[in-house]
């Protein structure tokens, strides 16, 4: 082993070919052996011999059964290490070619991490309300979208709430009905005194006005009214006599003319209470509307602070529901599995009483603890995307985006935590799974690098497969060092430019050692 120039490293020297599995030997050996002993016991009978007598016979093979010379082996063999690939196999086994890239290398490293639930969307479910589980309707790992009823409870404070609002809605009506009818007597009235006010005559005043409510005031007004056209009349006629003609008495005269200003002062002290009252009964009316309004709205907010919609408080039916007047359903805040149950039927629950967990497997937390000495890697990494791998998955790599890249160290472990959010659409990601979180160390220039799948291993040793020919492929051994995103740094035994398989490796392998096998069970 020598170092490399970049790192110092002691790495494995490349060799030109792979050593003689030691399998092979013993089961060559063992081979031989059983066929001597055999041959030795008669159980067998002598074959011709197929090793050559002198060194200028090596590679001659025995007469076929028409005495013909064999010549060369009917099976064309290769040094080890060669495998031939024709081309309509490749897609079949997944081989890709391409040569190596000299290249600045990013550098990497893998630290531990584990996935936890998004605690965005981590919901814990209580009840708002005390009460008896009437109905359970999901169980443990469903899934259920935002809405769906997870249970259902029997409440008295709920069915109190719903019996308020609508106890509340009846007097608002009430109120309202309330108030319109003293706005039409308001109306009716004021036009009653402005129609009086004008001097029509009585009679005219009760036919335009018969079919108007107007309550209480339409007597009032329409009487004063009367007594003052007549006592105007009567003042006006003794006027007449006192003042031309001396016909009654200067007694009679103030009298008839205190008993118009008399009637004068009535209807006008009956207009004026009129005014006032009509204005302050719609006041009134007003203000016990907006008192029934407040206590629906008050009703209305009780099941909103429930957790009730809007078209849950306008259903709300007492009549039409019955006894499910007091029930409250327990539904789900947003699409997502049910991953903890803590309540059956029957049960005694309250504000204090957890029933579920529940928690969106779509996107998922990772978060990794880096120790001080790793923390200039976490510099810059705010917002940036990071790669993730776990055992359970050797062939995946997932991405996840930095949101926390740490700023406090643990006392205790000495660690700072990163935290990253990672989309998991197909639910692969779980919870409390470990996994390896890559970050980025650094960048070096001009190395040799080849993808990760192109490298192979095999007793301690790593190769690649060059293509030599245009379907042939050479295990070439190779040193590697440094690892990037999805490449590894080759120091020795490769250079830029060679054309490699980079995909199907494994297949290559495969062949390579099959035919190493027959090869060796063919030596005698």
């Amino acid at each position: 082993m020598r170092p490399t120039p970049e790192t110092g490293t002691q790495v494995p020297k490349p060799r030109a070919r792979p050593p003689l599995k030691l399998a092979l030997v013993l089961l060559t050996g063992a081979i031989a052996g059983a066929g001597a002993m055999y041959a030795a016991g008669g159980l067998l009978r002598p074959a011709a011999s197929t090793r050559p007598e002198a060194e200028g016979n090596r590679g001659a093979a025995p007469p076929d059964e028409h005495g013909h010379a064999g010549g060369e082996e009917e099976r064309e063999e290769h040094a080890p290490g060669v495998v031939d690939m024709p081309r309509e196999k490749w897609e079949g086994a997944g081989i890709e070619v391409a040569p190596a890239r000299r290249d600045t290398l990013t550098l990497t490293k893998w630290v531990t991490g584990n996935v936890t639930p998004n605690e965005d969307r981590l919901a814990h479910i209580y009840s708002l309300v005390e009460g008896t589980v009437h109905e359970v309707r999901v169980r443990y790992g469903d899934r259920v979208q935002s809405g769906d009823v997870l249970a259902v409870i029997d409440s008295m404070r709920v069915g109190e709430a719903k019996l308020a609002l609508v106890q509340a809605r009846l007097d608002v009506r009430i109120a309202q009905v309330n108030l319109d009818w003293k706005q039409t007597i308001a109306e009716n009235t004021r036009g009653l005194i402005e129609a009086l006010e004008q001097g029509i005559a009585p009679q005219q005043i009760a036919e335009r006005f018969q079919d108007r409510p107007m309550g209480a005031y339409r007597e009032q007004l329409v009487s004063a009214y009367a007594r003052l056209h007549q006592a105007r009349a009567e003042f006006e006629r003794d006027r007449n006599l006192y003042e031309q003609k001396r016909v009654i008495s200067e007694q009679q005269y103030i009298k008839t003319k205190a008993d118009f200003e008399a009637a004068q002062a009535t209807f006008g002290a009956l207009k004026e209470q009129a005014r006032f009252t009509i204005e302050q009964e719609l006041i009134q009316a007003k203000q016990a509307l907006e008192a029934a309004q407040v206590a629906e709205g008050t009703a209305s907010s009780t099941l909103y602070i429930l957790g009730y919609d809007k078209e849950g408080v306008d259903g709300v039916d007492p009549i039409g529901q019955g006894e499910e007047v007091a029930h409250y359903a327990i539904a789900a805040p947003f699409d997502g599995t049910i991953i903890a149950k803590d309540v059956v039927r029957d049960e005694r629950v309250g504000p204090d009483t957890k029933l579920f967990d529940l928690t969106d497997l779509s996107t998922v937390w990772v978060q990794a603890d880096v120790y001080e000495k790793d923390l200039p890697y976490l510099e810059g990494l705010q917002g940036r995307t990071i790669r993730l791998r776990s055992s359970s998955y050797p062939d995946r790599l997932f991405e996840a985006t930095v949101f926390y890249a740490g700023d406090v160290v643990d006392a205790e472990t000495r660690t700072v935590r990163m935290m990253a959010a990672a989309e998991n659409p197909d639910r692969v990601l779980k919870p409390g799974m470990f996994v390896e979180v890559e970050l980025p160390t650094g960048t070096a220039a001009d190395i040799v690098q080849v993808p990760k799948s192109a490298i192979q291993a095999d007793e301690g040793e790593t190769f690649v497969f060059v293509q030599e020919a245009e379907e042939e492929f050479v295990r070439r051994d190779v040193a590697v060092g440094r690892e990037g995103a999805d490449v590894v740094e080759v120091t020795e035994g490769l250079e830029g430019g060679e054309p490699i398989a980079i995909r199907g490796t494994f297949a290559l392998k495969a062949e390579m050692m099959r035919g190493e096998l027959a090869e060796g069970g063919h030596s005698h």
